[in-house]
């Protein structure tokens, strides 16, 4: 997944506030957190509420609009997620015209987390927010399904759909010292076959993907705590902080100690 181009805006919008007709040319997540109003793409009506989040596809055209008595409030997430050449993930998936995410804490958690991390800009946010933004693809990919509606068989789809246990574990525990080999099993693949899938898929081998979402931690530890570089190693799956440092050098392009004294608590 070649996710790229990322905004993520919270907007308290005006009672006057109306989204006249348009077309984008990159996907756009329209989450909302207060307010009620509504949304048509390609003249298909959604009813907007709190904890709805229309899906604007690339190309199509879409408005929006709301009771100026109850005005909406949302986070808007611009963002272009590539497959292959100029498949892009929503539409390979069928992602619907809205998802209901009333009762899902973890996506309100990364939608707000997208807005602090790009009004903030820390150094290296780009990368974060790209980071962010997969695992909110990967989570609505595994967690509602059901509300998707999978096309015809493409080259390519077939990798990411068993890739997709994996990659959840990964999320959840990159600190601990989990083999390949375990992520392999659990994609019901060998060790060999894992590798080459991940790395077709995801355009990067399962270790440089590791060592991505580790940065990615490792990076809000840096600021917004005031623990020390060898503990922050330790806690982001590291027990050598010379090995930490120099795997951090690579992916942010400054030392541990450096990004903090640019951005640090």
């Amino acid at each position: 997944i070649a996710v790229e181009r990322v905004t993520a805006v919270h907007h308290a919008c005006a009672p006057t506030w109306e989204m006249a007709q348009r077309r984008v040319g990159d996907d756009m997540f329209f989450y909302v957190t207060g307010g009620r109003g509504w949304a048509t793409i390609e003249g298909r009506r959604i009813d907007l509420a709190a904890g709805v989040c229309a899906h604007f596809r690339r190309g199509e055209l879409h408005a929006a609009g709301h009771d100026p008595r109850r005005p909406l409030r949302v986070a808007a997430l611009h963002y272009t997620a590539r497959l292959f050449d100029s498949l892009t993930m929503p539409r390979a998936l069928g992602f619907p015209d809205a998802f209901d995410l009333r009762n899902d804490r973890a996506a309100d958690a990364l939608f707000r987390e997208a807005c602090r991390e790009y009004a903030e800009r820390p150094l290296g946010h780009a990368r974060g927010l790209e980071a962010l933004t997969t695992r909110l693809l990967l989570h609505l990919a595994r967690g509602h399904g059901e509300e998707m509606s999978l096309p015809g068989r493409r080259p390519g789809i077939g990798d990411l759909s068993r890739l997709l246990p994996a990659l959840d574990a990964m999320q959840r525990r990159y600190p601990e010292p989990v083999t390949v080999a375990a992520y392999a099993r659990l994609a019901a693949l060998s060790e060999p076959q894992f590798r080459r899938v991940f790395a077709r898929a995801m355009g990067i081998s399962p270790v440089r993907h590791l060592a991505r979402l580790r940065m990615e931690r490792a990076c809000w530890l840096l600021r917004h705590t005031s623990r020390t570089v060898e503990a922050i190693s330790n806690d982001v799956g590291y027990a050598e902080p010379a090995f930490f440092a120099r795997v951090f050098r690579r992916e942010m392009g400054v030392t541990p100690g450096a990004y903090r004294r640019l951005r640090g608590p």
